[in-house]
């Protein structure tokens, strides 16, 4: 957990997390419900910042078994979204 605060003066947290099954839509509804909504979030409650362009999700690494084997891939975090931590 790393926490930042924008501007104005909002905290904000950058969380990872690991998942054993799931999908974007339980994530954003589990953690609105803890009081942790996602940023830019509008459908679970997460406040719209100048700072962050879309919602502020990204899934760092996804492995899955595809019948032959392990597949794995991995990806940066986009552009936009780290110049949006910068920005902070």
């Amino acid at each position: 957990v790393t926490h930042l605060v924008c501007p104005v003066g909002n905290s904000f947290s950058l969380v990872k997390i690991r998942l054993h099954t799931g999908r974007r839509h339980q994530i954003r509804a589990h953690l609105s419900h803890e009081g942790h909504p996602l940023v830019c979030d509008n459908l679970y409650g997460g406040s719209t910042p100048q700072w962050c362009p879309r919602l502020f999700l990204h899934a760092h690494c996804l492995r899955l078994n595809a019948g032959d084997g392990l597949v794995i891939a991995q990806t940066a975090l986009p552009h936009d979204l780290v110049q949006a931590v910068q920005s902070l």
